[in-house]
């Protein structure tokens, strides 16, 4: 995969992420979900919509070397992320996939 295919994968799967956190389903889920479960959720949100915002703000030769580096990484907790989508009403687990995949993507963006 090119540098700029993988950029636009990871692109699609936070805008992806972004509009789990936002449906019903999962909105749903969270009136079941512990205190901390919520905080977590929102939290998780404002860090994947601001990583969205900043890998579409970067050039891609800010960040081929990164994404080159992480390619495998990245896209297995794509992967992940995306199975994780079936089971929105497990708000934990979901959290867990979309924190490790947002982790990833931190390390690509965050040095630049």
């Amino acid at each position: 995969m090119t540098a700029n295919e993988l950029r636009n994968e990871l692109r699609r799967s936070l805008k992806a992420t972004l509009a789990d956190l936002d449906s019903d389903a999962f909105l749903d889920s969270l009136e079941q979900a512990t205190e901390a479960d919520r905080a977590a959720a929102a939290i998780t949100r404002g860090e994947v919509y601001r990583a969205w915002r900043r890998l579409n703000n970067l050039e891609l030769d800010e960040i081929r070397n990164q994404l080159r580096e992480l390619e495998a990484e990245l896209l297995r907790a794509a992967q992940e992320l995306s199975g994780a989508r079936a089971k929105l009403d497990e708000v934990a687990g979901y959290l867990e996939a979309a924190n490790s995949f947002l982790a990833l993507v931190k390390r690509v963006i965050s040095p630049v």
